[in-house]
């Protein structure tokens, strides 16, 4: 290996260490001001904590941010603890039956959250934490792509596109007919 290699592959080291170590800086910062009752800041570090881009120091540190704003019906907050405890995230134990209800919360009346939405009609198509219910999983899956926008939506259009073909035409037509009723009674 030339020294020209070697001096590359340092100095790529050392730009990565102090990189991680300006990170580490700016997630204490973040979690300082998650304890001083930011919410912002706590849906960020739970968000860091949940999606693996930050380690927790234990299962605690996970719920002791997201768990006082699911209590003030905070709908992110809602869908990201679901998404923990459905798949066991973020040092929360895995409870599949919590996470849907959870999820539910976030995708129904209150929340109307499409990125929710979705992810119930795929606990519904999957059965985790709830019976399976195609039907169900339809409707709130085309829920989830009415004028919505995120990464969630080619997933969506493809649970969509793989349910339609599981059903019969008299099951979608039900479920879209439930998904106009959801919409003019329930979400409005």
């Amino acid at each position: 290996m030339s020294l020209n290699k070697k001096c590359q592959g340092g100095i790529l080291a050392i730009t990565l260490l102090f990189s991680l170590s300006g990170w580490a800086a700016d997630f204490t910062s973040l979690l300082k001001q998650a304890k001083s009752g930011d919410e912002q800041a706590m849906l960020e570090a739970g968000s860091l904590l949940i999606t693996g881009k930050a380690k927790p120091d234990s299962a605690k540190q996970t719920l002791s941010l997201l768990e006082p704003l699911v209590a003030k019906g905070n709908v992110q907050a809602e869908l990201m603890l679901g998404k923990a405890y459905r798949d066991g995230l973020g040092g929360v134990a895995k409870d599949t039956g919590k996470g849907f209800e959870l999820i539910e919360l976030a995708a129904g009346r209150q929340g109307k959250n499409a990125e929710a939405q979705y992810e119930l009609g795929k606990s519904y198509y999957k059965g985790v934490g709830t019976d399976t219910n195609l039907i169900a999983a339809y409707m709130w899956t085309s829920l989830s792509l009415d004028d919505s926008e995120g990464d969630f939506i080619p997933a969506a259009r493809k649970q969509k596109q793989a349910l339609s073909e599981m059903l019969n035409s008299a099951q979608r037509s039900k479920a879209n007919e439930l998904v106009s009723q959801i919409k003019t009674v329930y979400l409005k």
